[in-house]
Protein backbone atom coordinates (compact mmCIF):
# COMPACT_ATOMS: atom_id res chain seq x y z
CA UNK A 1 0.00 0.00 0.00
CA UNK A 2 1.44 3.27 -1.09
CA UNK A 3 1.12 6.55 0.82
CA UNK A 4 0.28 8.29 -2.00
CA UNK A 5 -0.10 8.54 -5.61
CA UNK A 6 0.35 11.67 -7.41
CA UNK A 7 -1.17 12.04 -10.78
CA UNK A 8 0.00 14.49 -13.40
CA UNK A 9 4.08 15.11 -13.95
CA UNK A 10 4.08 18.75 -14.54
CA UNK A 11 5.56 21.43 -12.69
CA UNK A 12 3.17 20.34 -9.56
CA UNK A 13 3.53 17.03 -9.73
CA UNK A 14 7.30 17.18 -9.87
CA UNK A 15 6.83 19.41 -7.20
CA UNK A 16 4.98 17.39 -4.56
CA UNK A 17 6.98 14.00 -5.93
CA UNK A 18 10.26 16.15 -4.56
CA UNK A 19 8.40 16.75 -0.96
CA UNK A 20 7.36 12.92 -1.12
CA UNK A 21 10.32 12.04 -1.92
CA UNK A 22 12.30 14.29 1.29
CA UNK A 23 9.87 13.19 3.75
CA UNK A 24 10.32 9.29 2.79
CA UNK A 25 6.74 8.70 1.83
CA UNK A 26 5.87 5.60 -0.23
CA UNK A 27 4.98 7.10 -3.74
CA UNK A 28 3.75 7.15 -7.55
CA UNK A 29 4.03 9.73 -9.81
CA UNK A 30 2.54 8.86 -13.25
CA UNK A 31 2.54 10.63 -16.24
CA UNK A 32 4.79 11.37 -18.67
CA UNK A 33 7.65 14.32 -17.52
CA UNK A 34 6.20 18.09 -18.48
CA UNK A 35 4.36 16.62 -21.46
CA UNK A 36 2.09 19.76 -21.79
CA UNK A 37 4.98 21.64 -21.82
CA UNK A 38 6.96 19.68 -24.53
CA UNK A 39 4.34 18.21 -26.63
CA UNK A 40 1.25 20.70 -26.97
CA UNK A 41 2.97 24.19 -26.55
CA UNK A 42 5.18 25.97 -29.05
CA UNK A 43 8.92 25.37 -28.19
CA UNK A 44 10.10 28.47 -29.69
CA UNK A 45 8.21 30.33 -27.82
CA UNK A 46 8.64 31.74 -23.71
CA UNK A 47 7.31 31.34 -20.16
CA UNK A 48 5.62 34.31 -19.18
CA UNK A 49 6.25 34.16 -15.56
CA UNK A 50 9.96 36.48 -14.83
CA UNK A 51 12.03 33.52 -14.79
CA UNK A 52 13.00 34.27 -10.94
CA UNK A 53 9.80 33.62 -10.22
CA UNK A 54 9.57 29.81 -12.17
CA UNK A 55 11.84 27.47 -9.62
CA UNK A 56 10.06 24.33 -8.18
CA UNK A 57 9.31 23.37 -4.71
CA UNK A 58 11.52 21.22 -2.92
CA UNK A 59 11.34 20.78 0.90
CA UNK A 60 15.31 22.52 1.54
CA UNK A 61 14.60 25.56 -1.36
CA UNK A 62 17.92 24.46 -3.00
CA UNK A 63 17.01 23.07 -6.33
CA UNK A 64 16.28 26.81 -7.76
CA UNK A 65 16.58 27.53 -11.32
CA UNK A 66 19.03 30.23 -10.35
CA UNK A 67 21.26 27.16 -9.08
CA UNK A 68 20.56 24.85 -12.38
CA UNK A 69 21.88 28.48 -13.89
CA UNK A 70 25.26 27.75 -12.13
CA UNK A 71 25.42 24.42 -12.13
CA UNK A 72 24.43 23.54 -16.14
CA UNK A 73 26.48 27.20 -17.28
CA UNK A 74 22.43 28.15 -18.99
CA UNK A 75 22.04 31.50 -18.94
CA UNK A 76 18.57 32.73 -17.46
CA UNK A 77 16.86 35.68 -19.03
CA UNK A 78 13.26 36.79 -19.18
CA UNK A 79 11.11 35.75 -21.11
CA UNK A 80 12.54 32.46 -20.40
CA UNK A 81 12.47 30.24 -23.54
CA UNK A 82 10.38 26.97 -23.10
CA UNK A 83 13.32 24.61 -23.94
CA UNK A 84 15.32 26.13 -20.86
CA UNK A 85 12.53 25.67 -18.51
CA UNK A 86 11.72 22.11 -19.00
CA UNK A 87 15.70 20.77 -19.32
CA UNK A 88 15.23 22.85 -15.73
CA UNK A 89 12.49 20.86 -14.57
CA UNK A 90 14.33 17.66 -16.04
CA UNK A 91 17.69 18.73 -13.91
CA UNK A 92 15.27 18.98 -10.57
CA UNK A 93 13.60 15.86 -10.82
CA UNK A 94 17.08 13.72 -11.25
CA UNK A 95 18.61 16.07 -8.86
CA UNK A 96 15.59 15.77 -5.92
CA UNK A 97 15.76 11.85 -6.89
CA UNK A 98 12.40 11.13 -8.20
CA UNK A 99 10.95 8.48 -9.90
CA UNK A 100 8.80 8.93 -12.74
CA UNK A 101 5.79 6.13 -13.45
CA UNK A 102 5.44 7.27 -17.11
CA UNK A 103 1.60 6.12 -17.08
CA UNK A 104 -1.85 7.85 -17.63
CA UNK A 105 -4.25 6.93 -15.33
CA UNK A 106 -7.89 5.36 -16.75
CA UNK A 107 -9.06 4.86 -13.38
CA UNK A 108 -9.43 5.79 -9.93
CA UNK A 109 -11.99 4.09 -7.58
CA UNK A 110 -12.59 5.00 -4.28
CA UNK A 111 -12.68 2.18 -1.65
CA UNK A 112 -12.71 1.87 2.07
CA UNK A 113 -9.94 4.10 3.57
CA UNK A 114 -7.88 3.63 -0.03
CA UNK A 115 -7.98 4.30 -3.38
CA UNK A 116 -7.59 1.74 -6.05
CA UNK A 117 -5.82 3.36 -9.00
CA UNK A 118 -5.84 1.32 -12.67
CA UNK A 119 -3.08 2.49 -15.21
CA UNK A 120 -3.23 2.69 -19.17
CA UNK A 121 -1.37 -0.42 -19.33
CA UNK A 122 -3.86 -2.08 -16.59
CA UNK A 123 -2.10 -2.17 -13.81
CA UNK A 124 -3.20 -1.16 -10.33
CA UNK A 125 -2.14 -0.14 -7.35
CA UNK A 126 -3.08 0.91 -3.93
CA UNK A 127 -2.50 3.96 -2.05
CA UNK A 128 -4.35 6.03 1.10
CA UNK A 129 -3.94 9.44 -0.65
CA UNK A 130 -4.19 10.42 -4.28
CA UNK A 131 -3.39 13.84 -5.26
CA UNK A 132 -4.98 15.16 -8.85
CA UNK A 133 -1.67 17.64 -10.40
CA UNK A 134 -2.66 17.13 -13.95
CA UNK A 135 -3.03 20.96 -15.51
CA UNK A 136 -5.74 22.11 -17.76
CA UNK A 137 -5.19 19.56 -21.03
CA UNK A 138 -8.56 18.09 -19.69
CA UNK A 139 -10.56 21.23 -19.95
CA UNK A 140 -9.89 22.72 -23.91
CA UNK A 141 -12.70 25.14 -24.66
CA UNK A 142 -14.28 25.42 -28.06
CA UNK A 143 -17.21 27.90 -28.63
CA UNK A 144 -20.33 25.88 -29.61
CA UNK A 145 -20.42 27.61 -32.81
CA UNK A 146 -16.87 26.25 -33.91
CA UNK A 147 -17.33 22.38 -32.37
CA UNK A 148 -19.71 21.21 -35.56
CA UNK A 149 -16.33 21.84 -37.80
CA UNK A 150 -13.50 18.78 -38.67
CA UNK A 151 -9.54 19.74 -37.11
CA UNK A 152 -8.31 20.54 -40.33
CA UNK A 153 -10.60 23.52 -40.80
CA UNK A 154 -10.77 24.92 -37.14
CA UNK A 155 -8.49 23.83 -33.54
CA UNK A 156 -7.57 25.55 -30.43
CA UNK A 157 -4.20 27.00 -29.97
CA UNK A 158 -3.88 24.21 -27.51
CA UNK A 159 -1.76 21.26 -29.31
CA UNK A 160 0.61 23.16 -31.37
CA UNK A 161 4.51 22.60 -30.90
CA UNK A 162 4.70 24.04 -34.56
CA UNK A 163 2.79 26.38 -37.12
CA UNK A 164 4.90 25.46 -40.07
CA UNK A 165 1.95 23.78 -41.19
CA UNK A 166 0.15 26.85 -42.57
CA UNK A 167 2.89 28.31 -44.91
CA UNK A 168 0.47 30.20 -47.38
CA UNK A 169 -2.51 29.68 -46.04
CA UNK A 170 -4.96 32.26 -44.74
CA UNK A 171 -5.38 31.84 -41.33
CA UNK A 172 -7.69 33.73 -39.14
CA UNK A 173 -6.63 33.47 -35.24
CA UNK A 174 -9.78 34.06 -32.38
CA UNK A 175 -8.79 35.65 -29.58
CA UNK A 176 -6.89 38.56 -27.49
CA UNK A 177 -4.56 36.57 -24.58
CA UNK A 178 -1.74 35.62 -24.15
CA UNK A 179 -2.31 32.02 -26.57
CA UNK A 180 -3.74 34.30 -29.03
CA UNK A 181 -0.56 36.63 -29.47
CA UNK A 182 1.96 33.80 -28.96
CA UNK A 183 -0.14 31.91 -32.29
CA UNK A 184 -0.53 35.11 -34.49
CA UNK A 185 3.25 35.89 -34.10
CA UNK A 186 4.25 32.43 -34.61
CA UNK A 187 2.17 31.80 -37.84
CA UNK A 188 3.58 34.85 -39.20
CA UNK A 189 6.94 34.10 -39.04
CA UNK A 190 6.18 30.64 -40.34
CA UNK A 191 4.76 32.55 -43.42
CA UNK A 192 1.01 31.88 -42.68
CA UNK A 193 -1.35 35.12 -44.03
CA UNK A 194 -2.43 35.48 -40.32
CA UNK A 195 -4.85 38.00 -38.50
CA UNK A 196 -6.63 38.64 -35.43
CA UNK A 197 -10.19 38.91 -34.37
CA UNK A 198 -11.49 39.89 -30.98
CA UNK A 199 -13.92 41.47 -29.07
CA UNK A 200 -12.39 43.94 -27.02
CA UNK A 201 -11.17 47.13 -28.24
CA UNK A 202 -7.96 46.29 -28.21
CA UNK A 203 -5.06 44.25 -25.95
CA UNK A 204 -4.55 44.24 -23.36
CA UNK A 205 -0.74 43.88 -21.76
CA UNK A 206 0.46 43.40 -18.73
CA UNK A 207 2.50 42.00 -15.98
CA UNK A 208 5.69 43.25 -14.15
CA UNK A 209 8.04 41.67 -11.56
CA UNK A 210 5.72 43.28 -9.02
CA UNK A 211 2.23 42.13 -10.31
CA UNK A 212 4.13 38.41 -10.24
CA UNK A 213 5.14 39.30 -6.27
CA UNK A 214 1.43 40.32 -5.25
CA UNK A 215 0.08 37.06 -7.36
CA UNK A 216 2.24 34.58 -5.65
CA UNK A 217 1.52 36.72 -1.87
CA UNK A 218 -1.92 36.63 -2.96
CA UNK A 219 -1.90 32.53 -2.55
CA UNK A 220 -0.10 32.76 0.86
CA UNK A 221 -3.69 34.40 2.01
CA UNK A 222 -6.25 33.85 -0.06
CA UNK A 223 -8.13 30.67 1.84
CA UNK A 224 -8.57 33.17 4.86
CA UNK A 225 -10.33 35.61 3.17
CA UNK A 226 -13.65 37.03 3.41
CA UNK A 227 -16.00 35.76 0.58
CA UNK A 228 -16.42 39.19 -0.37
CA UNK A 229 -12.62 39.60 -0.69
CA UNK A 230 -12.60 36.56 -2.67
CA UNK A 231 -14.85 37.00 -5.30
CA UNK A 232 -12.67 39.72 -7.26
CA UNK A 233 -10.53 36.65 -7.52
CA UNK A 234 -12.80 34.21 -8.40
CA UNK A 235 -13.80 33.84 -12.55
CA UNK A 236 -11.77 33.57 -15.78
CA UNK A 237 -8.52 35.01 -16.55
CA UNK A 238 -8.79 38.21 -17.84
CA UNK A 239 -6.89 37.44 -20.79
CA UNK A 240 -3.68 39.59 -20.90
CA UNK A 241 -1.13 39.18 -22.97
CA UNK A 242 3.02 39.80 -21.51
CA UNK A 243 4.44 42.47 -22.85
CA UNK A 244 7.55 41.03 -24.41
CA UNK A 245 4.74 39.63 -27.40
CA UNK A 246 4.07 42.60 -28.16
CA UNK A 247 7.12 43.36 -31.52
CA UNK A 248 5.98 39.91 -32.78
CA UNK A 249 2.42 41.38 -33.49
CA UNK A 250 1.96 44.98 -33.11
CA UNK A 251 2.29 46.66 -36.77
CA UNK A 252 2.89 42.82 -38.50
CA UNK A 253 -0.44 41.02 -37.71
CA UNK A 254 -3.89 42.59 -38.71
CA UNK A 255 -5.94 43.14 -36.12
CA UNK A 256 -9.76 43.34 -36.10
CA UNK A 257 -11.06 44.65 -32.28
CA UNK A 258 -14.16 44.94 -31.26
CA UNK A 259 -15.64 42.65 -33.41
CA UNK A 260 -17.47 39.01 -33.69
CA UNK A 261 -18.07 36.25 -35.59
CA UNK A 262 -21.78 36.09 -36.88
CA UNK A 263 -21.40 33.60 -39.11
CA UNK A 264 -19.47 30.84 -40.33
CA UNK A 265 -19.74 28.29 -42.68
CA UNK A 266 -17.85 25.12 -44.22
CA UNK A 267 -17.45 26.16 -48.32
CA UNK A 268 -15.61 23.38 -49.53
CA UNK A 269 -12.84 21.22 -48.24
CA UNK A 270 -9.99 23.52 -47.88
CA UNK A 271 -11.97 27.02 -46.70
CA UNK A 272 -14.74 28.56 -44.29
CA UNK A 273 -16.50 31.71 -44.67
CA UNK A 274 -16.29 34.10 -41.49
CA UNK A 275 -19.12 36.88 -41.46
CA UNK A 276 -17.36 39.86 -39.10
CA UNK A 277 -20.14 42.15 -36.69
CA UNK A 278 -18.40 45.05 -38.91
CA UNK A 279 -20.38 43.76 -41.83
CA UNK A 280 -16.81 42.23 -43.36
CA UNK A 281 -16.84 38.55 -44.87
CA UNK A 282 -13.49 36.41 -45.06
CA UNK A 283 -12.71 33.54 -47.12
CA UNK A 284 -9.97 31.76 -44.87
CA UNK A 285 -8.10 28.40 -44.63
CA UNK A 286 -8.38 28.08 -41.27
CA UNK A 287 -9.39 29.33 -38.09
CA UNK A 288 -7.39 28.71 -34.96
CA UNK A 289 -9.49 29.48 -31.23
CA UNK A 290 -7.73 30.79 -28.26
CA UNK A 291 -10.78 30.55 -26.41
CA UNK A 292 -8.74 29.08 -23.26
CA UNK A 293 -9.70 26.66 -20.97
CA UNK A 294 -12.58 26.27 -18.80
CA UNK A 295 -12.02 24.16 -15.63
CA UNK A 296 -14.16 21.49 -14.70
CA UNK A 297 -14.06 18.61 -12.20
CA UNK A 298 -17.08 16.55 -14.03
CA UNK A 299 -14.29 16.13 -17.14
CA UNK A 300 -11.32 14.65 -15.27
CA UNK A 301 -11.22 11.42 -17.36
CA UNK A 302 -10.46 8.93 -14.63
CA UNK A 303 -13.12 9.66 -12.38
CA UNK A 304 -16.06 7.67 -12.02
CA UNK A 305 -19.46 8.85 -11.12
CA UNK A 306 -19.63 7.56 -8.01
CA UNK A 307 -16.39 9.26 -7.24
CA UNK A 308 -17.74 12.85 -8.60
CA UNK A 309 -20.74 12.61 -6.49
CA UNK A 310 -18.70 12.05 -3.34
CA UNK A 311 -16.80 15.17 -3.86
CA UNK A 312 -18.60 18.23 -2.19
CA UNK A 313 -18.24 20.93 -4.46
CA UNK A 314 -18.07 25.05 -4.10
CA UNK A 315 -21.40 26.42 -3.39
CA UNK A 316 -22.70 28.30 -6.93
CA UNK A 317 -19.43 26.61 -8.22
CA UNK A 318 -19.88 23.42 -8.62
CA UNK A 319 -17.37 23.06 -11.53
CA UNK A 320 -14.90 22.95 -8.65
CA UNK A 321 -14.08 20.85 -5.96
CA UNK A 322 -14.22 22.18 -1.99
CA UNK A 323 -11.14 22.23 -0.62
CA UNK A 324 -10.07 22.56 2.83
CA UNK A 325 -6.76 24.40 4.03
CA UNK A 326 -4.33 21.46 3.08
CA UNK A 327 -5.97 21.19 -0.13
CA UNK A 328 -8.00 18.19 0.58
CA UNK A 329 -11.88 17.78 -0.80
CA UNK A 330 -14.51 16.16 1.49
CA UNK A 331 -13.29 13.01 0.46
CA UNK A 332 -10.76 11.84 2.70
CA UNK A 333 -7.29 11.76 1.03
CA UNK A 334 -8.17 12.89 -2.01
CA UNK A 335 -6.23 16.18 -2.64
CA UNK A 336 -5.76 18.62 -5.98
CA UNK A 337 -3.36 21.20 -7.06
CA UNK A 338 -3.48 23.13 -10.07
CA UNK A 339 -6.67 24.59 -11.52
CA UNK A 340 -8.86 22.77 -9.46
CA UNK A 341 -7.65 24.06 -6.71
CA UNK A 342 -7.97 27.91 -7.60
CA UNK A 343 -11.43 28.28 -6.16
CA UNK A 344 -11.21 27.34 -2.88
CA UNK A 345 -7.52 28.64 -2.63
CA UNK A 346 -6.95 31.61 -5.14
CA UNK A 347 -6.01 32.46 -9.22
CA UNK A 348 -2.50 31.89 -8.20
CA UNK A 349 -2.72 28.17 -8.44
CA UNK A 350 -3.32 28.45 -12.12
CA UNK A 351 0.16 29.06 -12.37
CA UNK A 352 3.74 28.21 -11.37
CA UNK A 353 3.81 30.40 -8.21
CA UNK A 354 1.61 28.13 -6.77
CA UNK A 355 3.68 25.18 -6.31
CA UNK A 356 5.42 25.91 -2.88
CA UNK A 357 2.09 26.78 -1.32
CA UNK A 358 0.72 23.76 -2.64
CA UNK A 359 3.43 21.34 -1.90
CA UNK A 360 4.24 22.89 1.30
CA UNK A 361 0.03 22.24 2.25
CA UNK A 362 -0.14 19.01 0.76
CA UNK A 363 2.61 16.62 1.52
CA UNK A 364 2.97 17.55 5.33
CA UNK A 365 -0.91 16.95 5.98
CA UNK A 366 -0.50 13.16 4.06
CA UNK A 367 2.77 13.10 6.58
CA UNK A 368 1.08 13.55 9.53
CA UNK A 369 -1.76 11.16 8.70
CA UNK A 370 0.75 8.71 7.84
CA UNK A 371 2.99 9.23 11.29
CA UNK A 372 -0.69 8.84 13.84
CA UNK A 373 -1.61 5.77 11.29
CA UNK A 374 1.88 4.20 12.64
CA UNK A 375 0.89 5.40 15.94
CA UNK A 376 -2.20 3.33 16.40
CA UNK A 377 -0.97 0.30 14.71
Amino acid sequence: MLDVIIIGSGPFGISLGAHGVANNLQYKLFGYPMDFWKNQMPQDMFIRTPHEFVSFSESKDELTIQQFSEETGTELVTPLPRPIFVAYANWFAKKAGIKFTPELITKVVHKEGYYEVTSASGNNFNAKNIIVATGVEHYKFLPAFLNKFPSHLVTHTSGYTSFAQFKDKKVVVLGSGQSAWEAAGLLHRDGANVELIYRKEGPNYAGSRENEIALRDYGDIFYTLPIEEKKEGWGQSPGSVAHFLKPYVEGIVPQNGGTAIEKIEQLNEEEIRLVLSNGTEKIVNHLIAATGFQINLDKVPFFDQELLSEIEREKDFVQFPKLNESFESSVPGLYFAGPLSSHSHGPTFRFILGLRKTSFSIIPSIVKKTENNLVKS
